[in-house]
This record gives C-alpha cells, sequence and structure tokens, in this order.
C-alpha cells in the first residue's frame, strides 16, 4: 500500500466483560467504560465543556500516517452503508453518537445505517426501534433465528455498495477511521477487506505492544481509603493514583494469574509509577500475554483471547492515550495479515464479495478473513 492507505484510524469497541481492541482505523471495546458526570465519553472536552472538533486527534500533525489522503473526499455515486449487527443497547447507545457524528448528512462517509437484529429482548428491540423512529438515515433489519449461520443478515445486500461491518460492542471510533477504510479500499480493489485499526484484538494487541503504545496498569488490590475518588467511572490517567505493590511481592513483581478474579467491586486499574516492575516497559503486566497468532488450542496459548485482565489493560492504556492526545503511537501503515485470521468487527467490504460468498457460516470470521481470501487469490 502506499503511504496514503493504511494511517492508522481507531475505534473503540465495548465487550460485555473486558475492554478489547483491531487495524486500518482504530476501534476500540471497552466495558468498564460509563458515561456519568466524572466519566464523560473521550468525544467530549473536560476542559471546555464542548464536542470536540472534527479530526481532534490528528489536528496539527505532519505524519503521514495520520488519517486519509489531504483532501480525500468521499467519490460522487459512491454509497457507504453502516451495518450493525445489533444485540445490545447498552453498547449501541455509546456506538449510536459516532455512527450519527460519521453519517454523509453530518459531513461523514455513511449514507445508511442498517442494523441487523439478532435478538428477542424487548427492551433492547423498544430502544432500537426509537432510535431508528429519530434518526431517518437509520433502518432495522430484522434476522431470522431458524440457523445458527448468518446467512439471513446478508439477504439484502447490494452488489455496488461499500458496507461498513460494525459489531455493537464498538463505542469508540476516531473521526479518520471510516475515510481511511474507504480510501484504501477503493485504492486497493486486490484487496477482499479492509479492517479498522482496533483496540483490544489479540493479534493487533501484540502490535500495539511492540510499537510500544501500551501503558503498564495492574488492578487496585484493596480499597482505596474514603477520601480517595473511587469511582469506577473516572477513566482519566491523571486523576489515577499509582498502583502500590503488594507487601508479599516476589523477586519478579506481581501480575494476576489465570484464576485472577475482580478483587473487590468497583476496583479500578492504576498506572505504575516509573521503575515499578520495570515501568514504562510493560514486561510484567497482563498484556504480556497477547500473541500475534494462535500456535496451539492450548488453555494458555490462547490468553490474549479471553483473559480480562489483558482486556482491561489494553483499554486503560487506550483511555491514557487519549487524555495526552498520544494516539499516533498506535499507528503504522499498511499490515498484510496474509493467511492469518483477521477479526471482522470493523471492516470495509464490497457488497458483490459479500453476495459471491453465500451461503455464510456461522463462523463468518473465517469464512470471510481466510477462505474467501484463500479461494478469490485476494488479499485482506
Amino acid at each position: 500500500m502506499s503511504d496514503a492507505q493504511y494511517k492508522s484510524m481507531k475505534v473503540l469497541r465495548l465487550n460485555t466483560w473486558v475492554l478489547i481492541p483491531i487495524g486500518v482505523g482504530l476501534v476500540i471495546l471497552c466495558a468498564i467504560f460509563t458515561l456519568s458526570e466524572s466519566s464523560v465519553s473521550p468525544l467530549f472536552d473536560r476542559r471546555k465543556h464542548e464536542i470536540l472538533e472534527h479530526n481532534w486527534s490528528v489536528l496539527g500533525k505532519n505524519s503521514p500516517l495520520e488519517g486519509p489522503s489531504p483532501g480525500f473526499k468521499k467519490p460522487d455515486g459512491l454509497k457507504v452503508v453502516g451495518l450493525v449487527f445489533y444485540g445490545r443497547r447498552e453498547t449501541v447507545s455509546i456506538l449510536d453518537c459516532y455512527l450519527q457524528r460519521n453519517l454523509a448528512i453530518n459531513g461523514g462517509f455513511l449514507d445508511e445505517v442498517v442494523f441487523i437484529t439478532r435478538t428477542n429482548d424487548l427492551a433492547d428491540l423498544l430502544w432500537l426501534d426509537a432510535r431508528v423512529a429519530g434518526v431517518p438515515q437509520y433502518r432495522r433489519q430484522t434476522v431470522s433465528f431458524e440457523y445458527k449461520d448468518y446467512s439471513g443478515a446478508y439477504d439484502e445486500i447490494e452488489p455496488d455498495v461499500l458496507y461498513i461491518k460494525i459489531d455493537d460492542d464498538i463505542v469508540f471510533i476516531e473521526d479518520t477511521a471510516i475515510p481511511s477504510i474507504v480510501e484504501t479500499k477503493l485504492e486497493h480493489p486486490e484487496y477482499f477487506l479492509v479492517s479498522a485499526n482496533m483496540i483490544n484484538q489479540s493479534p493487533l494487541s501484540w502490535v500495539h505492544r511492540h510499537l510500544g503504545a501500551l501503558i503498564p496498569y495492574l488492578p487496585e488490590l484493596t480499597p482505596p481509603f474514603l477520601s480517595q475518588n473511587m469511582s469506577q467511572s473516572q477513566w482519566r490517567a491523571s486523576h489515577l493514583p499509582n498502583w502500590e505493590a503488594p507487601p508479599e511481592m516476589g523477586l519478579f513483581g506481581w501480575t494476576p494469574d489465570d484464576f485472577f478474579s475482580p478483587p473487590f467491586e468497583g476496583h479500578r486499574w492504576l498506572p505504575l509509577a516509573p521503575g515499578t516492575q520495570g515501568s514504562p516497559l510493560v514486561d510484567h503486566t497482563p498484556v504480556k500475554s497477547v500473541q500475534y497468532t494462535i500456535t496451539s488450542i492450548n488453555y494458555e496459548d490462547l490468553r490474549g483471547w479471553w483473559w480480562w485482565p489483558a482486556g482491561a489493560q489494553l483499554h486503560y492504556s487506550f483511555l491514557s492515550r487519549i487524555e495526552d492526545r498520544s494516539l499516533w503511537r498506535y499507528k503504522f501503515r499498511t499490515w498484510d495479515f496474509e493467511n492469518e485470521r483477521l477479526g471482522i468487527q470493523f471492516i470495509a467490504i464490497w457488497g458483490s464479495d459479500i453476495i459471491a460468498s453465500k451461503p455464510i457460516p456461522a463462523d463468518d470470521e473465517f469464512h470471510l478473513s481466510i477462505q474467501m481470501p484463500l479461494i478469490t487469490g485476494r488479499r485482506k
């Protein structure tokens, strides 16, 4: 790819239990991130009490890694549709603000957002119906539960539309994310799909660790004094105390093991002071476990995919980078996944390629990120 391509964007995605990250734009997954007076969405600047300007994370930068090519505009006649796999109102209530920010009528690229609904929860359905009724560019599509595959989710695909497939646990989308993956896909039709640069997805978390983007955090082991801010919703690193090592800490420090449970309700993750357990290195913290490839099906080797302490640290690192305006640390140019499995939580793909991929089985990620690129002789 040229310099204008894999200019990393960021997207935040929210998982029910842990915070999770993935590769061409930045997208993030987060679970302990809540909205309250003390925890404001990263879209808002607490100091100014106003919505941040578009492209706030890249303004004033001269790096070729920052966003799409200068002056890149959505081509005339191109239809871009968001395809949100919907099931949880808690996370989509956050995603909603980013979707609206990226609508074409608001200066973004999305002409329409289709919510693929696979839930029988009445509260979730009523919430979605209310949002669809209030936003003309939103539409709901209900999928049958007759089969355990995703074939029904792709029944209304149009061949000449560029789709941005989005999981319902995405809770942060950098302003340059969608323009960047759209530009990359248009410039490289040989790519079967293009992914955003995700936060909390094991292969890309491995890349982020080696780029030096991750910050050492460990869980608070004992409740703080009442005089300290015990709010679980406090995400700004500058408002958190440093992590304190337990008295019984051994020669090589302390880190959670596979059976570690939350030490108490509402515990926080705290940054390590320089020099504590090798800080600012992360070698003795949970993110050391994230891996690029699945080398075996052993429980320990798959830790980066399921271990909640790693997910929590990944998200706290990301929130810290938001506060100090250093999201550039996650960015890189084109990353070719070759024949490795790629997460499809936030991807750009042509409708014609989705149609050619049918029937799509239950493991649509394996089918779209491995099988179809091999069958068609294309990359991703």
